[in-house]
């Protein structure tokens, strides 16, 4: 008896709807992020925390199914008999793995912006607490702080 991969197709499509939703918050965040839109991020957060734990249950239902069907749980999988009997799980195959690429890079950009963002947030801040030896602050006489003031003639 062959195995009825109907259960792994659907699966497969519910976790790549999750994951297409996922990238659309992702999309909002780096949105509101590059535009310095706080609030929406304060909105953001949650749902995009709700939905990374959706995702995760359906990709771990999804594997235990697999498991259960003694099923390889890589690309491996789409040799299988029954699996290429079904024209639904190849195509839903590649279009999952695409979507987890694209979210993995809409990611990247994100983490990437967060770090530069932070980065000048920390160097305002320094400039603001006026930290010691810092060449680009001046002190009170117009001079660079930590600089050598040097002798005046009369101390000369």
């Amino acid at each position: 008896m062959l195995l009825d991969t109907s259960p792994l197709a659907r699966l497969m499509s519910s976790e790549l709807d999750a994951s297409r939703q996922l990238f659309t918050l992702l999309e909002q965040e780096l949105e509101a992020v590059s535009h310095h839109r706080t609030s929406e991020l304060d909105t953001l957060n949650p749902a995009k925390e709700k939905q990374v734990a959706l995702l995760k249950q359906q990709a771990g239902t999804r594997l235990q199914w697999m498991k259960d069907h003694q099923l390889p749980l890589s690309a491996e999988c789409l040799q299988h008999e029954a699996v290429q009997n079904n024209s639904e799980i190849h195509p839903l195959w590649q279009q999952l793995a695409a979507q987890y690429e694209a979210n993995r890079q809409i990611s990247e950009r994100l983490s990437e912006m967060v770090l530069a963002l932070r980065f000048r947030a920390e160097q305002k801040l320094r400039i603001l607490h006026a930290r010691q030896n810092d060449p680009h602050l001046y002190n009170e006489y117009g001079k660079t702080a930590g600089a050598n003031p040097g002798l005046n003639s009369i101390e000369a």
